[in-house]
């Protein structure tokens, strides 16, 4: 059973540049990945960028690719981006806002 999740970015217009993570999702190992790798905005936004992910790797916390991924998707707001969450059917959240992550349980 896959632990599915979100990962967006906060924009300064209050919208969110957001995508899907399939595998891995909880905390324990996706949270920690992104505290370790994903620090700055630059790094947030190219991972992002890559459209839909597999997974995070273990090994070197780099990201995996669906091979068919869609693009990020953007929304106009936190309620927005809560519902494209749910939408995935993620069961968290990482948000990287302020320059910092954080994670809601879905």
């Amino acid at each position: 059973m896959a632990t599915r999740a979100t990962i967006a970015y906060a924009q300064g217009d209050g919208s969110f540049q957001a995508t899907y993570l399939h595998f891995d999702g909880y905390p324990e190992h996706a949270g920690v990945i992104l505290n370790q790798r994903f620090t700055s905005i630059e790094t947030v936004m190219a991972l992002v960028a890559g459209g839909e992910l597999r997974c995070l790797t273990s090994c070197t916390g780099g990201p995996e690719y669906l091979t068919r991924a869609r693009p990020p998707k953007h929304v106009c707001d936190h309620r927005s981006l809560m519902e494209f969450a749910r939408n995935c059917d993620a069961n968290y959240l990482y948000i990287f806002q302020d320059g910092q992550w954080h994670c809601h349980k879905m």
